[in-house]
């Protein structure tokens, strides 16, 4: 299974025009919304929506991604810091109830609460006293530790590398 790791970084912004120029053309569409939706249309297992502390948030943009695609797994990466593990679950499991099951979580390795993160999400998730129904029907977010798997791409769709050799590819 292959999933791509979206940019972490937004592209560079269209050039500013003129102040005396009134073109208000809309601006051009983003560039995760296009590169999910040619990871749907290709067959991809999924992307990756990493986390930029710079970038919007990946649990939002999961949410855009998952509504504008019909097949591929959206994996949010995340720090355990961000919310609580019931609130994380909850949302999840909205995200879940409406995209047929499609989210993914990550947890960066070098997140100390991880482990203890998803196991109190999960606990939550399944518990009756945890999540109400519909919402625990839905099944838990597949959790990934590594990053096997896992292909980058630039901002051209045409630059694809697996994860940690876009630095390397670029230098020299």
């Amino acid at each position: 299974m292959t999933h791509i790791v979206l940019p972490r970084t937004a592209a560079p912004p269209p050039v500013a025009l003129p102040a005396f120029l009134t073109d208000q053309r809309p601006t051009p569409e983003s560039s995760a919304l296009a590169l999910a939706r040619a990871a749907d249309l290709a067959g991809l297992a999924g992307v990756l929506v990493p986390f930029d502390p710079e970038g919007p948030e990946t649990l939002v943009t999961a949410a855009a991604l998952l509504r504008a695609t019909r097949y591929i797994e959206v994996i949010a990466e995340f720090h355990s810091g961000i919310a609580t593990p019931q609130y994380t679950a909850k949302l999840s499991a909205s995200l879940q109830r409406f995209s047929g099951g499609r989210l993914g979580w990550k947890l960066p390795d070098d997140d100390p609460e991880r482990e203890r993160f998803v196991k109190v999400a999960r606990d939550f998730w399944h518990s009756p006293e945890g999540l109400p129904k519909p919402l625990s029907d839905t099944p838990f977010p597949n959790v990934y530790a590594d990053s096997s798997g896992f292909v980058e791409v630039g901002h051209d769709p045409g630059e694809v590398f697996r994860l940690g050799e876009k630095e390397s590819a670029h230098a020299g």
